[in-house]
């Protein structure tokens, strides 16, 4: 939906992902660790979708990413060493703590935002309502 989101609105929209993974479960740290690491080496959107689409094989498999990251034709060693860099913790972190401190209620992932207001329901007509009423503010 997030696609079809940037088609409608290509110019007036801009997604941001913020890491929240959350501590029951075990594999989403280092999921997120290897997405972020994969943007050294120019795969930080492919690695996403690639894990975003397979994520229900991480909970019997936490080195998933590992595995998906080989087919993209990434370095797998490089990766690794990448994902346990202190700047990848200190990221999560922030965005862990910027997400707590934010005052929104009820923080379940995948959350959704439009300028600070979570749309009721997933659905691209749920977010369009939201969208134009934004930029109908912004006129």
């Amino acid at each position: 939906m997030v696609d079809d989101i940037l088609k409608k609105y290509p110019n007036d929209v801009k997604v941001v992902i913020k890491n929240f993974p959350l501590s029951f479960h075990k594999q989403a740290m280092k999921a997120a660790k290897y997405v972020l690491a994969a943007k050294n080496q120019g795969k930080y959107d492919e690695l996403y979708h690639k894990v975003m689409d397979n994520y229900r094989q991480l909970k019997t498999n936490e080195d998933l990413p590992l595995q998906l990251a080989g087919e993209l034709g990434l370095d797998v060693e490089q990766l690794k060493r990448d994902a346990d860099s202190p700047a990848i913790a200190n990221q999560i972190q922030t965005e862990i703590d910027e997400l707590k401190n934010s005052g929104i209620p009820r923080m379940s992932v995948p959350k959704f935002l439009i300028n600070g207001k979570e749309p009721q329901g997933r659905t691209l007509d749920a977010f369009s309502a939201v969208i134009d009423a934004e930029l109908k503010k912004a006129k």
